[in-house]
């Protein structure tokens, strides 16, 4: 699964700290945040909600930088590949001075041995992971919740869900940005494309870079970096070749879907950041764009945020006429972590939850009067 995915990608050696402790906050304390999370949600008239691989561990798909993550894995492997050697060579040394084992391979021997059943074992830890498939890991509680609050409104009346209007002020979530690669977010049948930004691409999806047509299948793309699939495109008379959309280390980010996530983030009074590190950049930053220093430093007071013309479009005009404190001022909550380990963005956040993703949203919806039958 995660596994074979990262074994596609090229050898980089700057994965960020990988392997930090997970910490779990107090029932007690827990409680209080899911109300206070609860009331920012309520108070905010415009949310994103970025997401990480923590938000689909439940669904059987390991993590990157977790205690058990693909990358913390790597780096045991590696330190333990680097003991062998120094132990090798000081075996060897020890060879060298005595001229003992010369004399007899039976410790040649049991050292080959060795060295089999360690490398027997990393391919078995391996082989386990890839048992898993992509294909059949379905969406969790939280990807489900998410796709709720994008569908209906803030306060159902009568227990009925409202289809989503232009008054966006009536939703707890407006847009959502992830870094996954699993398809799961699209597996959700109540979230339109058009309310989520896919950043490192989708394991599912191969696109035309002609007419810029988009092709869900339901089978892995066996491809990485942008590459060719074999397959063309069937929209009208296009043909274009068809290519993967999963981002190697450094791949540019899609184009469209960057500029609709800074400026939707721009937008935003609250950010709500689940399962994530944010420790790869620039998705990680993008978090500071729901304080007000984030949105001076980015220059996006600048930007032109209306909900019409192209994403691109509005993240370069500027507004006409109009001062530049005019954006500075919006009203900015900040943003939420919801992570089990610390990320570089925890001191500035207005919260930090330290919890499963699922057990929060599990609470948060039951605390913004969703009854327990949401999820039916």
């Amino acid at each position: 699964m995660s596994a074979s995915y990262a074994e596609r990608l090229k050898e980089y050696p700057n994965k960020g700290k990988c392997g930090l402790p997970e910490n779990y906050d107090t029932s007690r304390s827990l409680s209080f945040k899911i109300s206070t999370l609860a009331n920012l949600l309520n108070d905010s008239s415009y949310t994103v909600v970025l997401t990480g691989a923590g938000i689909s561990t439940s669904a059987g798909i390991p993590d990157f930088r977790g205690p058990n993550g693909i990358w913390t894995r790597e780096q045991e492997r590696l330190k333990q590949l680097q003991l062998m050697m120094m132990k090798k060579k000081k075996r060897n040394r020890v060879e060298q001075e005595s001229r003992k084992k010369k004399k007899n391979g039976d410790d040649d021997l049991m050292e080959q041995l060795q060295d089999d059943r360690e490398q027997q074992q990393q391919k078995q830890e391996t082989s386990n992971e890839d048992n898993l498939s992509f294909v059949t890991a379905k969406p969790t509680l939280t990807h489900r919740a998410l796709a709720h609050l994008i569908a209906t409104t803030k306060k159902p009346k009568s227990n009925k869900q409202h289809h989503r209007n232009n008054n966006n002020s009536h939703y707890h979530v407006h847009h959502l940005i992830t870094q996954n690669i699993d398809g799961l977010h699209g597996k959700t049948p109540q979230l339109p494309r058009s309310h989520l930004s896919i950043l490192h691409g989708d394991i599912f999806t191969e696109k035309c870079p002609t007419c810029h047509t988009e092709y869900i299948r339901n089978y892995e793309i066996s491809t990485i970096g942008l590459q060719p699939t074999g397959r063309y495109c069937t929209n009208g008379s296009c043909q274009g070749a068809l290519i993967d959309t999963l981002l190697d280390w450094e791949d540019a980010l899609p184009e469209k879907d960057w500029e609709k996530s800074q400026v939707e983030c721009a937008k935003a009074e609250l950010i709500l950041c689940l399962g994530t590190s944010l420790r790869i950049e620039p998705a990680g930053g993008l978090c500071r764009l729901a304080t007000t220093e984030g949105v001076l430093e980015a220059g996006a007071d600048e930007w032109d945020l209306s909900d019409d013309g192209d994403a691109k479009e509005q993240s370069k005009k500027k507004k006409k006429g109009k001062k530049k404190q005019q954006q500075s001022t919006q009203k900015k909550l900040g943003y939420v972590i919801v992570n089990l380990q610390e990320t570089p963005y925890d001191d500035q956040a207005a919260l930090v939850i330290r919890a499963k993703v699922d057990d929060v949203m599990e609470r948060l919806m039951s605390k913004l009067g969703y009854g327990s039958d949401w999820d039916t």
